[in-house]
């Protein structure tokens, strides 16, 4: 029995130091970004597009472009679609709002075109510089986030896209608005 009782007694301390030293999850932790299950609705994927397919699907999931909308709203869609070496994702929010991104790997062109609602709490340059990061790593595509321009945007009266240049891949990214001044719309392309 005593035997027995110095077994008991080990494997409780061995457990109870095992407790003791595992981490816990802190208040502030975030979680792992989702990742959305897609249904291919056009195209057939080469093994190489489906590599290529997921690589950008991963990158866009952890851009503040598909995390803002899909923390405020939720995901109702996604679907991708193949011609050629074009890719491109259409991801639909519960709200209404949408993410189109359409990558075509022959002239390294990539677009990211969000439009969902944006609180004015948010800032879209802060956005927009997160999503260049994670589309381009750490030091970005150079975009000037100091100098813009704004005009008319060409496919919506009454709407103005600020536009922001990079000195990498013709890097683009672009800020709409509507007539009251709200954003409207979040865009960030290249070009190498």
């Amino acid at each position: 029995m005593t035997l027995l009782a110095k077994w008991f007694s080990v494997w409780s301390s061995i457990l109870l130091a095992a407790c003791l030293v595992l981490p816990t999850p802190s208040l502030g932790a975030t979680t792992p970004p989702m990742h959305v299950s897609c249904t291919v609705t056009d195209g057939a994927a080469t093994p190489q597009d489906a590599t290529t397919m997921l690589a950008l699907q991963r990158s866009v999931e952890n851009s503040p472009l598909f995390s803002i909308p899909i923390a405020a709203a939720g995901i109702a869609s996604c679907h991708v679609r193949y011609d050629s070496a074009v890719i491109e994702l259409e991801y639909r929010f519960k709200d209404g709002g949408w993410l189109h991104v359409k990558h075509d790997a022959r002239i390294e062109y990539t677009e990211q075109e969000a439009r969902f609602a944006l609180s004015s709490a948010e800032n879209p340059v802060a956005i927009l510089a997160g999503a260049e990061r994670v589309a381009f790593g750490h030091n970005g595509c150079g975009i000037d986030w100091r100098q813009a321009e704004t005009q008319p945007a060409v496919d919506d009266v009454g709407t103005t896209e600020t536009i922001f240049h990079g000195d990498v891949c013709n890097c683009q990214a672009r800020i709409r608005r509507d007539v009251a001044g709200r954003v409207v719309g979040l865009m960030l392309r290249s070009t190498c």
